[in-house]
């Protein structure tokens, strides 16, 4: 009863800082409920609102913040601004985090001034008993319950959406919660964060000009986290690095990001401005691995091929790329979207270096795809919003940056990565035998086949798809008819009441009700195009 309760409580709370954020208005702008033009105005209440909200509801704006396909472009700006900025956690009660999970003599010293605070954890600065330099990341006492509650809210709204409305399931909310909470799960977990932190050091091992602090064991448990310290400033576009190694810092920085996505599949998936410092010595630390992208070994694959054929301008096979990687229907529009592919991708093609983005193309995809009704997995928004971040860092050490060059100079290094790949001996043995298997096979059940047709006994099922529309028309016509019969049941028994002069009050009642039933009929029919 008690978490009945409690979730009540927060569901009443965001239903009351929805409604002060103008949730009809900020529904019609991003096209859920209505049609109306994307203002800031309504951006910024959204912001304001998913801020107000907190952790859970800071970390759903993010990831919106990577689904162009779902919001206007006004609004993914503004998201972008997010702040994930909280009052410090007293410092007495970090300490004690501190002590309960590594004793009394593991620090020297501990600033008790934090380095950042942030709604997930607060890090400070400090010194090892063993002299070392470090950064202890420290998570918020309650931060979990918080996040348990609201991801249950969240899952009865988004069931609740899903049920009711097309909109909602045409634009996979449910997936997205799903992928909601495996991030917010993975970020609250610091055994985690510290895998992934070491897992990235060594995919960036290659990149002289990049560096990931090391995870100093064993000082990691599931809510603290002790780091080497690097010090560094963010990067600017005054950033004092003389041109030529900015030029080349910047090209190492954005392969880096090509090479973790496209070779090995697995990327630092976060990597704004917060998080990318730039240090002493004229590298690039990479902080923060709560987030952390995995892709299977089919999409990674697919999205390889699909960046080189971006780069190279190949439209069809652009098309026929992001199709193999979605999932479609009978109602996706294949056709429409190869032209509207043939029409967008020309236009990063030979144009000014500073006009090109990288990021952009893949926006311009998504938006295309889920117009034509095809749905692209959740995997592709996170690489997309990945690369876009990864381009606007090495842009401010390079403006003359051109992101679509690079990755088609790096396209016979991927694709001799990928047949290296392909060619290890296990592998490739699994992969023949997969292929080979139900070829082996196929005497067999031609033989079973052949059999069963000499018999007679061949059975055909058929199992018919397309058909939520007529089914649903077919609902609302029975579900009209039926409520046209009961209006006029209403008025015939009213007026026999009312006639016959026994329970006059009765017949006035079943009058009222009749009118009201008629008139909210009425109503549903003007709202719903082309059916009245």
């Amino acid at each position: 009863m008690g978490a009945r309760l409690e979730r009540a409580r927060r569901a009443l709370t965001v239903g009351r800082v929805a409604h002060q954020s103008g949730l009809r208005r900020i529904l019609a702008e991003i096209g859920v409920a209505g049609h109306r033009d994307a203002t800031r105005e309504g951006a910024r209440a959204f912001r304001q609102g998913l801020e107000e909200l907190g952790t859970t509801f800071i970390k759903l704006g993010q990831l919106l913040s990577s689904r162009p396909d779902l919001l206007p472009d006004v609004y993914i700006e503004e998201l972008g601004g997010l702040v994930d900025d909280v009052p410090p956690v007293p410092f007495a009660e970090i300490e004690s985090v501190l002590r309960e999970d590594f004793g009394e003599g593991a620090f020297v010293s501990l600033d008790p001034e934090p380095l950042a605070t942030a709604s997930i954890a607060q890090t400070h600065r400090g010194l090892l008993a063993t002299g070392q330099d470090v950064v202890v990341k420290v998570r918020r006492p309650g931060i979990v319950e918080q996040v348990d509650l609201d991801l249950a809210v969240l899952r009865s709204t988004v069931r609740i959406a899903s049920r009711h409305s097309e909109s909602a399931r045409r634009v996979q909310l449910e997936d997205l919660a799903d992928e909601l909470e495996i991030h917010l799960r993975a970020e609250l977990d610091f055994v985690e964060e510290a895998h992934n932190a070491e897992l990235v050091r060594k995919l960036v091992e290659p990149f002289e000009g990049l560096v990931v602090p090391r995870v100093i064991r064993p000082y990691v448990t599931e809510r603290t986290l002790v780091l080497e310290r690097i010090v560094g400033v963010k990067v600017a576009a005054e950033h004092g690095v003389e041109p030529e190694r900015a030029a080349g810092l910047a090209r190492e920085f954005f392969r880096a990001y090509v090479f973790q996505v496209v070779v090995e599949g697995v990327y630092h998936a976060d990597p704004h401005q917060g998080n990318v410092l730039l240090t002493d010595d004229g590298r690039l630390a990479l902080l923060d691995f709560g987030l952390l992208g995995r892709l299977d070994e089919d999409t990674r694959t697919g999205l390889a091929l699909l960046l080189l054929a971006v780069a190279q301008n190949r439209a069809d096979d652009v098309a026929d790329l992001v199709i193999a990687l979605s999932l479609t229907s009978t109602r996706s529009d294949q056709a429409g979207f190869v032209q509207d592919v043939r029409r967008k991708l020309p236009r990063f093609h030979h144009r000014p270096l500073a006009a090109i983005e990288s990021g952009r193309v893949l926006a311009d995809l998504q938006r295309a795809a889920i117009r034509r009704d095809v749905r692209l997995p959740t995997s592709f928004a996170l690489v997309g919003k990945t690369l876009a971040q990864a381009d606007s860092i090495a842009r401010l050490l390079d403006p003359e940056l051109d992101p679509v060059a690079l990755i088609e100079e790096q396209s016979l290094e991927v694709m001799t990565r990928e047949l290296e790949h392909r060619l290890e001996p296990n592998r490739f043995a699994a992969y023949a035998f997969t292929q080979l298997a139900p070829l082996i096979g196929l005497p067999r059940r031609v033989a079973h086949l052949v059999s069963e047709l000499e018999q007679g006994t061949l059975t055909l099922g058929v199992h018919p798809t397309g058909l939520d529309e007529l089914e649903h028309n077919l609902r609302s016509i029975a579900n009209r008819v039926g409520a046209a019969l009961i209006v006029g049941a209403l008025l015939l028994a009213s007026s026999l009441l009312v006639r016959a002069h026994a329970v006059e009050w009765l017949g006035a009642v079943g009058f009222c009700l009749a009118a009201v039933l008629g008139l909210y009929m009425i109503w549903k029919i003007i709202r719903t195009p082309g059916e009245l």
